[in-house]
């Protein structure tokens, strides 16, 4: 079904869940592409709104994150 609208004119899309989550650890983000955007959204609550982000926004994102995880600010 990815790619079809719902009656409410939102996507029906895969969701993905961050490889770091498990079980024991239930706060994670649930991520899915359709078309042209990356949405993001919180597993707990998944009927809350998403965030969404251009694919290069999202690249970018992650990319940085991948280099320099807490920004250079984290101490513990």
């Amino acid at each position: 079904m990815r790619g079809a609208v719902l009656a409410g004119g939102e996507a029906a899309v895969s969701w993905r869940k961050s490889s770091h989550s498990s079980p024991n650890n239930p706060e994670c983000c649930e991520v899915a592409q359709l078309r042209a955007q990356v949405w993001v959204r919180d597993s707990k609550c998944p009927e809350r709104a998403t965030l969404r982000f251009s694919v290069r926004a999202w690249r970018s994102a992650v990319a940085s994150l991948r280099a320099d995880p807490f920004g250079g600010g984290f101490d513990g």
